[in-house]
């Protein structure tokens, strides 16, 4: 397990495309920001690595191979995290990951045999781990017709299909994994219920230690 000194907070945001997890994330940013926090948010993959590009460029022009693929993500996140991310922390500064190594576990993980558990612990020995994890869920369907809606150009990654089973690690790793603090969220919501519910749980998480004690999930569910 990867152990670091650390002052400020790590919040990832997980979860398929077209959930809103970014949008989501910009908001709580900049409320927080306004309440005279610091706080930055990075995005994986990065666009300052060669890695980083490689796997971008994989978008749109074929996937590599998937030791190939987990080589890139591995590089970029060394980078990231090393670069930007510890420093940001042992600033005290909050970081939001748009998107960390829970999304490598899914979309890569699907590609092994939905084989999650291994990337998890593969990253786990070499990066932080957040002291919060959202994972945004939505209906496939959904999705699809938000990205669609949203981007004039959906990347290969996005299939019907995959994105099905993209969603299922996610739930899978929400339900099995002990070692991550984890809150999933009905991306079904408006965009306002969410932000003010994220809002509320991340004033609770900043009035506390930064270093998580236990494992604690958390679900959010839609009321019928």
């Amino acid at each position: 397990m990867f152990v670091e000194q650390k002052k400020g907070l790590l919040i990832a945001f997980e979860g398929i495309d077209g959930t809103g997890k970014t949008t989501l994330a910009l908001m709580l940013k900049e409320r927080l920001e306004a309440l005279g926090h610091s706080v930055v948010m990075f995005k994986e993959p990065t666009n300052e690595t060669e890695a980083g590009k490689k796997i971008r460029s994989s978008y749109v022009e074929g996937r590599a191979s998937l030791d190939i693929e987990l080589q890139w993500f591995i590089e970029d996140r060394e980078w990231n995290v090393t670069t930007r991310i510890l420093p940001a922390l042992a600033e005290n500064k909050i970081v939001f990951l748009d998107r960390y190594f829970f999304s490598t576990a899914c979309y890569q993980g699907v590609r092994k045999n939905n084989d999650w558990f291994s990337i998890l612990e593969l990253n786990r020995k070499k990066f932080p781990e957040p002291d919060l994890t959202i994972i945004f869920d939505l209906d496939v369907q959904l999705a699809i017709k938000r990205i669609m809606r949203d981007r004039s150009n959906a990347n290969t990654f996005e299939g019907m299909q995959n994105l099905r089973d993209v969603r299922a690690l996610f739930l899978e790793i929400f339900q099995l994994d002990t070692i991550g603090n984890y809150i999933l969220i009905n991306a079904e919501k408006s965009i306002e219920e969410i932000f003010e519910l994220l809002y509320v749980k991340l004033q609770e998480l900043i009035g506390k230690t930064p270093m998580k004690e236990t494992s604690s999930k958390e679900e959010e569910k839609q009321e019928k």
